[in-house]
């Protein structure tokens, strides 16, 4: 990998904006879901599918994903991967039964995961060393802010209908795509570098212990972050006794609170702060702040206080982990297969995460929530100090 002479700033946001565009699909689901669900007729457990596909590609595909944009190039694949998110969403929109609403999630999910990797691919070949911090403390603001821009559009959804915010969405990343293949730069992150092989790939970077701890730590975070801003909603709704457009707009204020924590990243780790100590300080905040969220003793603004500085905090913990991948990728070819398995151990928290407090919660009560949050996060902080002592390849 060439360092360039200078950082393509133009790039790296244009990569960011991708990023967020993407992220939307994310953010439009919940907000979305009541309306989906009284026009389909759909019971809760089918519409949470509605919810976990995304995630489910993510967790299924990130690893080879990573490779085949080592193989193609981010370049070539960010612009492709929008279109395909347009056209799902653009299915969506249009479907008339459940099956074509989940076919069209999976052909977003499948656009998402190669943009979260070619991206900070891209970002990775358009800066150098010295910048890459603070481009990679933006590049971990897409998802919250992409989520927390979508959530406010809850509003809207009596005047225009889900449909009309599918179809919006559709026309926007079709616009984006086309923005993001005439204005990248034609050398920015293209492929062609030494061939690569799919399996070789992979073995490679899932033995190298790096990318597999980073991809770990990870998990453990968004079992916990997806979790909670999951339930959040029904959360406030039963302990606050607000309403589910208010519900909606603090959850959005919550996620956008991990924004703060994702562009702190960057100046901590140019300013020489070891990367293990943001990432451990993430991960006790986490733990220690679920005991008063979902503690019934707790007063509520208390409680709802704690959910912002758990996103805020927490947001350190992104930024560190993606900015990981160049460092620790076994070979500098294979950064986007290892953001591949990265994005992929995101993912699969994701999927687990609301599962299993979800099921804690239905069998213990709220309660419950806060000792599974605290040992995931726990167990984060507890791999984090392994990956203090692997060495860096080269």
């Amino acid at each position: 990998m060439t360092t360039p002479a200078r950082t393509d700033w133009p790039a790296v946001l244009l990569a960011v904006g991708a990023g967020v565009a993407a992220a939307f699909q994310v953010g439009k689901a919940p907000i979305a879901l009541p309306f989906i669900r009284a026009e389909l007729g759909l019971d809760l457990s089918a519409a949470s599918w509605i919810l976990s596909m995304l995630a489910l590609m993510g967790a299924v595909t990130g690893g080879a994903m990573g490779s085949v944009v080592t193989r193609l190039g981010p370049r070539r694949l960010l612009p492709a991967a929008l279109v395909l998110i347009a056209l799902g969403s653009l299915l969506g929109g249009l479907a008339s039964t459940q099956a074509i609403l989940l076919v069209s999630r999976v052909a977003e999910g499948l656009g998402l995961t190669v943009v979260v990797i070619a991206a900070p691919a891209l970002i990775t070949v358009a800066t150098r060393p010295e910048d890459r911090h603070t481009a990679f403390g933006l590049w971990a603001c897409f998802m919250p802010f992409g989520m927390a821009v979508s959530m406010m559009a809850a509003p809207l959804l009596p005047l225009i209908g889900w449909r009309g915010l599918w179809l919006g969405m559709a026309a926007f990343l079709a616009l984006y795509a086309l923005l993001a293949w005439v204005r990248l730069p034609a050398a920015t992150g293209h492929g062609g570098q030494s061939p690569s092989r799919l399996w070789h790939d992979l073995r490679q970077t899932a033995s190298a212990p790096g990318p597999v701890l980073l991809a770990l730590i990870f998990a453990c975070y968004t079992t916990a972050y997806i979790a909670l801003t999951g339930f959040l909603p029904t959360l406030l709704i039963e302990r606050m006794g607000v309403t589910a457009g208010q519900a909606g707009m603090m959850t959005a204020a919550v996620a956008a609170a991990n924004i703060l924590g994702n562009l702190a990243t960057g100046p901590l780790l140019r300013w020489g702060v070891p990367r293990w100590i943001p990432i451990i300080l993430a991960n006790l905040t986490i733990a220690g702040s679920a005991f008063g969220i979902f503690l019934p003793f707790t007063p509520v603004p208390l409680a709802y206080g704690l959910c912002l500085l758990l996103s805020a905090v927490g947001g350190l913990l992104p930024g560190c982990v993606l900015g990981g991948a160049p460092p620790y990728a076994p070979d500098p070819r294979l950064v986007p297969v290892t953001l591949g398995l990265i994005m992929q151990g995101s993912n699969i928290g994701q999927v687990t995460g609301p599962v299993l407090v979800g099921a804690a919660v239905a069998g213990w009560g709220w309660s419950a929530a806060a000792p599974l949050m605290a040992g995931v996060t726990l167990t984060g902080a507890a791999l984090t100090l392994v990956l203090r002592r692997v060495r860096l390849p080269g």
